[in-house]
Formats: structure tokens, sequence, C-alpha cells
């Protein structure tokens, strides 16, 4: 299918369920369920597979984003963003967005291998 929202539902589900929270005093186990918007014609480009990649990384982010319960500080749950952008960039599996990951992180190559079993 041609949208990238439509691709993008298949993603949806992968990701219920993977990413964990670990805000303070919550449970550690809490899943976060989430549809992930990219633009699907953007990959065929290095500079467009850049774009997607740090747009994933946004949505992860605010999906990831908690405040303590004392403070109210909101904070970001780092393994969380991380899970889940390595599991959307493995569902998506186009090789420019792999190649954008994979140069942006020193760990991308074993998270990419991690996240598929």
């Amino acid at each position: 299918m041609p949208s990238s929202r439509l691709s993008l539902l298949t993603t949806a589900a992968l990701l219920a369920g993977i990413a964990w929270a670990a805000p303070a005093m919550a449970d550690p186990a809490q899943s976060v369920s989430a549809e992930i918007q990219y633009d699907n014609s953007a990959l065929h480009t290095r500079l467009g597979a850049a774009s997607v990649l740090d747009s994933v990384e946004d949505q992860a982010v605010s999906l990831c984003r908690y405040e303590l319960p004392v403070s109210s500080a909101p904070r970001v749950d780092d393994h969380c963003v991380s899970r889940i952008v390595a599991e959307a960039v493995n569902k998506i599996d186009h090789p420019s967005l792999t190649a954008a990951y994979m140069s942006k992180s020193d760990l991308a190559p074993r998270m990419v291998a991690d996240v598929g079993g």
C-alpha cells in the first residue's frame, strides 16, 4: 500500500508491548503502544531517511516522556526511546533508514540484531 500511514499500521502492532517505561515508583514493566508516522517516499534518499529517523526519534521521545510523582519534573526514559526506535527501524526494514540509524549510533548494529527475535 503506498500510504505511509497504512504501512505504519504494522509498525504500531510491533510497538505494542515492546517498549518499557520506567518512571520512578511506577511499574517498570509498563508497556507502550503507539503508531509511529513516517513518510515512506522520503526513504528513497539519504537526507530523507535521516529526516524519517529524526521524526521516529522525536515520536519515541514523546512516547517515553513521564513526570516524577513528587516533583512533576519531566523525564525521558532513554531505554524506552532506544527500544522504540530500534523496533521501528527493524520493522520498516528499508536500507537507507537502517544505514542512517547505524551511522547515528555505535550500538545500532547490535540493537538491530537483538530486536528481531
